[in-house]
């Protein structure tokens, strides 16, 4: 059973998602790099409970699958927990003879592509339980039932010693008591289908439409919501209220400092914006922001990323563009798209993602399933140049150690240089641009050398060592950058919300 989730948290590989990393460009255009999406849906609503209706799928999903998928590495099988909604069949309360509109179901795939739902005896549903819905919650505690009641957000690793559970989920629960009347309750797990439920709520008031992860930088988990504090605040200070993320973190699953409003809709977003939801994942040297925006004048919903290196300040990356974009009117996810709440599964060079998606605006029953998609391992944003070879310099940094680059770079229709640089701009004896033996050819790790002899800061193999602060330069022709990788890197980071890099184009989406 799952016991790790993969982590692509790389404190010495940087992005060039996070906008500070490149100080100046010329001649080189930063481009967003959207999800690849399969055209066809992989996990659909055909049974009954799902919201299919005789042979045909119906329109009667509240909500697409918002789901989670994660690898199971022993049995080499992926495993998904996704949310049905069917409105039609919501239920009034929790009596077990009582058909259940909203519920997690469960599939598992060998390639997750081809999924099988397999039945778990769970849950009573037309006098049956021969279905694939998961049981969370505990009749004692919780009285009544919403849309969130029963679906789990997130399903992260639980790492204590003291128990057999090695899986968390996160519900939004209502709960009949004068004090914890809601909020974000934790379900602990051995297998992942059999779940204890924890009583009273960890996060009391919050917890609608959240997301949690595990951070293996700072050893601590992740929750991101609306604030319920936040709230108030925007009414005392007679602020229209919109929906935005906050940020909150524990050691154990139990005890969550104060959630801190991170992201909120500004003058930069149409007016109608709202901030539904993020996911994050721990990635290269920060995190990356999977921000699900809400317009609510068509009531349409997509993906943006967002970057930070410390949970506080957070760049919208790219120009604000879709990361993971609508499908074409009429397609079944043209109206709601949002990325599954788990990190991409790799795939060789590439990356494998899942998201939700659904043909009806938000609140209106449509037709919802689950999709999937690949993307460029590191493959967020890249600089990319053409036939006019493009420069690109990063901030200053410090080497505190023995250091070497290694390049994530597509370079199959032309080359990439690169060359070290002091504080002043002048190339460094041996890391010159001459110097440099040209990359080409398509690679997401490739080692940088350079052709110097003895003495020149690396007479052993391509290690460097500089007694200063140093930058460095690339020049691409018919190439893109994606991310570059150098241990023992020091980067002289500007102030949080100062903008330093100085493109000289306009951020473009390929």
């Amino acid at each position: 059973m799952i016991r790790t989730v993969h982590t692509w948290a790389e404190p010495d590989l940087y992005l060039l998602a996070d906008e500070d990393i490149i100080e100046t460009c010329k001649d080189a255009q930063p481009r967003l790099c959207p999800v690849e999406k399969n055209h066809d849906p992989v996990i659909v609503p055909d049974r009954p409970w799902e919201g299919a209706t005789g042979s045909e799928p119906a329109a009667c999903l509240q909500d697409p699958f918002y789901g989670i998928v994660l690898f199971d590495a022993p049995e080499r099988r992926f495993r998904c927990w996704y949310n049905a909604y069917n409105r039609f069949l919501n239920r009034a309360n929790f009596q077990p003879m009582v058909n259940q509109g909203s519920s997690c179901c469960f599939a598992t795939s060998a390639d997750g592509i081809h999924w099988e739902k397999p039945a778990l005896r769970q849950v009573l549903f037309d006098s049956s339980y021969d279905n694939n819905m998961v049981r969370f919650m505990d009749r004692q505690a919780v009285v009544r039932s919403t849309v969130l009641e029963e679906q789990a957000w997130s399903i992260v690793p639980y790492f204590s010693p003291d128990t057999n559970d090695i899986l968390a989920a996160s519900l939004m629960t209502s709960y009949d008591d004068p004090i914890y009347q809601n909020g974000i309750t934790v379900c602990l797990s051995a297998d992942g289908l059999h779940w204890q439920m924890h009583y009273p709520p960890v996060l009391p008031l919050d917890g609608d439409c959240h997301s949690m992860c595990w951070d293996p930088n700072l050893k601590c988990y992740i929750v991101t919501t609306r604030s319920f504090q936040h709230t108030n605040l925007c009414r005392r200070w007679g602020r229209p209220w919109k929906r935005h993320i906050a940020l909150g973190k524990s050691r154990d699953l139990f005890h969550w400092t104060p959630l801190q409003t991170v992201v909120e809709a500004d003058d930069q977003d149409p007016e109608d914006t709202h901030l539904y939801m993020m996911h994050i994942v721990p990635y290269g040297h920060g995190y990356i922001g999977q921000l699900l925006m809400l317009y609510t004048h068509e009531m349409v919903l997509e993906d943006q990323l967002t970057f930070s290196r410390d949970l506080v300040y957070w760049q919208r990356v790219a120009d604000r563009k879709a990361f993971l974009e609508r499908g074409a009117q009429g397609h079944w996810d043209s109206k709601h798209v949002t990325l599954t709440n788990n990190p991409p599964h790799p795939e060789g060079d590439r990356m494998r993602v899942w998201y939700a998606g659904k043909s009806a605006p938000h609140y209106q029953a449509g037709y919802g399933a689950l999709g999937t998609g690949t993307l460029r391992r590191d493959g967020f944003v890249c600089y990319e140049s053409g036939n006019t070879e493009g420069v690109l310099t990063t901030l200053p940094v410090r080497v505190k150690g023995a250091t070497q680059i290694a390049l994530n770079v597509d370079a199959k229709d032309g080359q990439v240089f690169v060359e070290i640089v002091d504080k002043d701009g002048t190339p460094i004896p041996g890391c010159t641009r001459q110097e440099c033996v040209p990359i080409q050819g398509d690679h997401t790790r490739i080692v940088v050398n350079f052709n110097a002899g003895p003495g020149q800061f690396f007479d052993r193999g391509n290690f460097f060592r500089f007694p200063d602060e140093v930058r460095f330069k690339f020049y691409l022709r018919n190439a893109r950058l994606y991310a570059f990788k150098a241990p023992s890197l020091l980067p002289s980071w500007p102030k949080p919300g100062s903008k330093k890099c100085a493109s000289d184009g306009v951020i473009a989406t390929t």
